[in-house]
C-alpha cells in the first residue's frame, strides 16, 4: 500500500544551468552511473570531469561536486571531506550547494551535529518488501517475502538470519488457492514482544487485524484482534507506550478514511477522526501517548500533505507543520520531545523536526539533514537511530524509448533512445496523437511524501516536452490513448476521489471524467476508441478471489459513449494484459490463455464475430501495424516477428529489438517507421539504512 521511493543519500538535482545543455547531459549522465548502475567509482570519474571541463559554469560544476562527495561519503573514504571544502572556499556564489557542503562540514550556523553519518545495513533480495517499523532496540525488521505467496518474515540485523512469522498454505483454513497475505505496515508493542499486522482475506475482500507473540521459536500463533465488514483496509502503524492501544489508520466500503484506536484488550474500535479516502501515510504516538502526529491533503483539490497533531481524547488538532510545501510524518525521536517528519520546503526533500511539549509546538520547525531524498521512514530506536527504507530506482517504475525501424527490410534504422530526459526511470504507457505530432506518456511525481502522475506530451518536432495535470489528480495511471480527434486521453486510474476505473482526461484542461468504474474483484482497461469517436472498447477481468489467476474470466465490452449501452464481444478465460484495438477499428488483439496451457496472439472483429488465432507462440510485447494489416510480436529474445492479420504464415523479421525487454503493448508511430515502447527501469535492491546522530540534542551509544 505504498510507494518505496529514491534514495536515502542522493542529492536532489538542483536547477541546472539551461544555458548549458551539454553540461546537464552529462551531469546526468553521471547521476544515472551512481543512481542507477550503482558505479561509483565511474560516477565520481564523470563528475570530476564535468567539474573541470565546467569549471567557468559554476552551477554545473558546483552539482558536480556535491554529487562525487556524496560518492566518496557512500564509499567510505576521506576524500568527502576535501571536495566539500572545495564547494564552500570557491563556491560561493552557489548558496543551495554551499549549504549542503556546510551542513556536511558542520560548519553551518546553528548547525546540527557533526558527527551525523548514515550506512546501509541490509539490501533485500529481489521480491522482498520492508515493513514500516523496526523493533525499539534495532534488531529486527519484519518484511514480506512475495516469492512466499507474501507471507510475513523477521529479519534479525545482529545475526542476519530470517525468522518466518506466517505460512500462507497453513495459517487459515482458506488454503494455498485463495488469495491471502500480510500488508507492508505493522507495529511492535514498545516492549519488541508482539507485533501487530494487518492480514488480507481474499475470500471475504477485506483486512483482518492480528496480533502475534514473538517470543519463542518457530512461526508464532496469531491471534484475531479486529475485523469488520465495514472496513476493507486496516493498517496498525503504532503502539501507545503503556501497550494498551494500537493506532490504526483504516478505509471503509464506502472509501471514507478514518483515523482510529484499537484496544489491545478486547479489540473494540473507536474512531478518532475521519478524513478522505487518501488518509495518512503514518500514525506515530507522542512521548506521552496524549497525541498522535499524521498528515493529510488539507483539501480535496490538492496532492499536499501537511503535519497535524490529533489528541488521542479527540478533543482536539493541532496543526504541526502546516505550510505550502509536501509534508509527511517520519516518526517521534527517541526521547519523545521532537517531531521528525520529511519536508520539500527548503526545494529539496529534506529531514525537518519540530519540538512540542505540554500540548504545545514549541518554536519553528528546524532543518536536521538537507539531503535526505526518498525515504520511507521505519522508526526511531532507542538509541536514537532512524532506520529507513531506500531504493533509487523504485519497483515497477519505467522508462519510454523511441526506435525508427524499417520493418519491410528488417532493419533497425535508429537504436532505441530515452523519449524524455527528464524524470528518467518515471516514465510509461507511450501514445502517438493521431497525427503523429506528438508522443504522450504517463509520468510519476513525487517529492517529500506521496506522490501523483501528470501527462507528458513531447513534441516529435522540437523535442519539448510539457506536461498536463489531470483533476481531480491520479496516484495511478496507465494504458494511456488519444481519442480520434486529439483533445483528450482515455486512461486507466485511479483519482483522488478514490474512484478505480476508465478516464477521459482533457488534453489542454486536465479535466478527468469517469466512463466506466471498476468494480471488486475487477481490473479493466481501455483497448481504444473507433475511429469516428463513438465507441469505447475496453477489458474487464473478474476474480473469483481476488488476483487468483486460475479463476480468472476475461470479457472485451463495447461501449457507446452516447447511450451508455454496453455489448460484449468476447468471453474467454485468462486473458493476458495488453489487449489493443487496430487503427482502423476493425479487430482487437487479445493474448488468450496467458496462464494456461496454449497461450497465444488473437484477435477478434469489432463487428461481431469468432476468435481468430494468429500464433500459438507468444512474446512478452505486442502492437499493432500502423495499416492494420498485422501484428508485431516481440519475443524475450529480442526476436521481431510480423503476425499478418489475413491469416498467412507469421514472419520472423530479419532484426532484434535492441533495449531491455518491453513490458505492455507498444505503439508504432502513424508513419509505420517510429515504435515507441515502455521498458522497465533499471534499478538496484531495495536497501536498509541507518541515520545516527542526527539528532542535536540526543546521541546514539550503541
Amino acid at each position: 500500500m505504498k510507494r518505496i521511493v529514491i534514495g536515502m543519500l542522493a542529492v536532489a538535482l538542483a536547477a541546472v544551468a539551461q544555458k548549458n545543455d551539454q553540461g546537464e547531459r552529462l551531469l546526468k549522465a553521471a547521476m544515472n552511473a551512481e543512481l542507477v548502475n550503482g558505479d561509483l567509482k565511474a560516477a565520481i570519474e564523470q563528475y570530476k570531469t564535468i567539474a573541470s571541463k565546467y569549471a567557468s559554469d559554476h552551477t554545473v560544476a558546483a552539482q558536480a561536486l556535491i554529487h562525487m562527495a556524496e560518492c566518496h561519503q557512500k564509499m567510505g573514504d576521506t576524500e568527502a571531506r576535501k571536495v566539500y571544502e572545495q564547494v564552500v572556499r570557491e563556491y560561493a556564489d552557489q548558496k543551495e550547494a554551499v549549504a549542503l557542503a556546510r551542513a556536511k562540514l558542520g560548519k553551518a550556523p546553528g548547525a546540527v551535529n557533526s558527527g551525523m553519518f548514515s550506512r546501509e545495513v541490509w539490501s533485500l533480495p529481489e521480491m522482498r518488501e520492508a515493513c514500516s517499523m523496526v523493533s525499539r532496540d534495532g534488531r529486527y525488521l519484519p518484511y514480506i517475502d512475495w516469492s512466499e505467496h507474501g507471507d510475513l518474515f523477521l529479519h534479525d540485523f545482529s545475526s542476519d538470519t530470517n525468522r518466518r512469522l506466517t505460512n500462507t498454505g497453513t495459517d487459515h483454513v482458506l488454503g494455498p488457492k485463495v488469495e491471502q497475505f500480510a500488508d507492508d505496515v505493522v507495529s511492535f508493542s514498545r516492549d519488541g514482544k508482539q507485533l501487530a499486522y494487518s492480514w488480507l482475506r481474499g475470500d471475504i475482500n477485506r483486512y483482518e487485524l492480528r496480533l502475534m507473540d514473538l517470543r519463542g521459536d518457530g512461526i508464532p500463533p496469531s491471534r484475531l484482534l479486529f475485523d469488520n465488514p465495514d472496513i476493507q483496509y486496516l493498517a496498525p502503524t503504532d503502539w501507545s507506550p503503556d501497550g494498551k492501544l494500537i493506532a490504526v489508520k483504516i478505509q471503509r466500503a464506502d472509501k471514507t478514511g478514518q483515523i482510529g484506536l484499537v484496544s489491545v484488550t478486547d479489540g473494540a474500535l473507536r474512531v478518532l477522526k475521519s478524513v478522505d479516502w487518501r488518509g495518512p501515510t503514518r500514525l506515530g504516538f507522542s512521548g506521552d501517548g496524549k497525541y498522535l502526529a499524521y498528515d493529510r491533503p488539507p483539501a480535496d483539490n490538492t496532492e499536499q500533505r501537511n503535519v497535524f497533531l490529533l489528541a488521542t481524547d479527540g478533543s482536539r488538532e493541532i496543526p504541526a507543520a502546516a505550510s505550502p510545501s509536501q509534508d509527511t510524518v517520519v516518526g517521534w525521536s527517541n526521547d519523545g520531545k521532537r517531531l521528525l517528519f520529511t519536508s520539500d520546503r527548503s526545494g529539496s526533500a529534506g529531514l525537518w523536526s519540530v519540538l512540542f511539549a505540554d500540548g504545545k509546538i514549541a518554536g519553528s520547525p528546524e532543518l536536521l539533514k538537507p539531503d535526505i531524498g526518498q525515504i520511507l521512514g521505519l522508526g526511531v530506536t532507542d538509541a536514537g537511530k532512524l532506520y529507513a527504507v531506500v531504493n533509487p530506482i523504485p519497483s515497477g517504475t519505467s522508462d519510454v524509448y523511441v526506435a525508427t525501424i524499417d520493418f519491410a527490410a528488417g532493419k533497425l534504422l535508429s537504436p532505441p533512445a530515452l523519449a524524455a530526459q527528464t524524470y528518467v526511470g518515471n516514465n510509461k504507457s507511450p501514445a502517438w496523437s493521431p497525427d503523429g505530432k506528438n508522443l504522450a506518456f504517463a509520468s510519476w511525481r513525487n517529492s517529500a511524501g506521496p506522490g501523483h502522475f501528470v501527462i507528458g506530451i513531447r513534441s516529435m518536432e522540437t523535442g519539448l516536452v510539457r506536461e498536463v495535470s489531470p483533476s481531480p489528480g491520479f496516484d495511478a495511471l496507465s494504458a494511456l490513448t488519444w481519442v480520434p480527434d486529439g483533445s483528450a486521453w482515455v486512461v486507466r486510474g485511479g483519482d483522488t476521489k478514490g474512484r478505480y476505473g476508465i478516464f477521459r482526461v482533457d488534453a489542454k484542461t486536465g479535466q478527468s471524467s469517469i466512463l466506466v468504474t471498476q468494480g471488486e474483484r475487477e481490473t479493466i482497461g481501455p483497448l481504444g476508441i473507433s475511429p469516428d469517436g463513438k465507441k469505447l472498447y475496453y477489458s474487464s477481468n473478474h476474480f473469483e478471489a481476488r488476483y487468483a489467476l486460475e479463476s480468472q474470466n476475461s470479457f472485451i465490452m463495447e461501449k457507446d459513449l452516447a447511450t451508455a449501452t454496453e455489448k460484449e464481444l468476447l468471453r474467454t478465460q485468462n486473458a493476458g494484459y495488453g489487449p489493443l484495438l487496430s487503427p482502423d477499428g476493425q479487430y482487437i488483439m487479445v493474448i488468450t490463455e496467458r496462464y494456461g496451457p496454449s497461450p497465444a496472439v488473437s484477435i477478434v472483429p469489432t463487428a461481431g464475430g469468432e476468435l481468430r488465432k494468429l500464433a500459438e507462440a507468444i512474446g512478452i510485447a505486442q502492437g499493432w501495424a500502423a495499416d492494420s494489416s498485422a501484428i508485431y510480436d516481440i519475443r524475450k529474445s529480442g526476436e521481431l516477428w510480423r503476425l499478418p492479420v489475413d491469416g498467412s504464415k507469421p514472419q520472423k523479421l530479419n532484426l532484434k529489438w535492441q533495449g531491455n525487454n518491453p513490458m505492455g503493448p507498444f505503439r508504432v508511430h502513424p508513419d509505420g517507421r517510429q515504435i515507441a515502447i515502455g521498458t522497465p527501469a533499471a534499478r538496484n535492491g531495495t536497501q536498509v539504512w541507518v541515520l545516527e546522530n542526527f539528532l542535536p540534542a540526543v546521541k546514539g551509544t550503541n
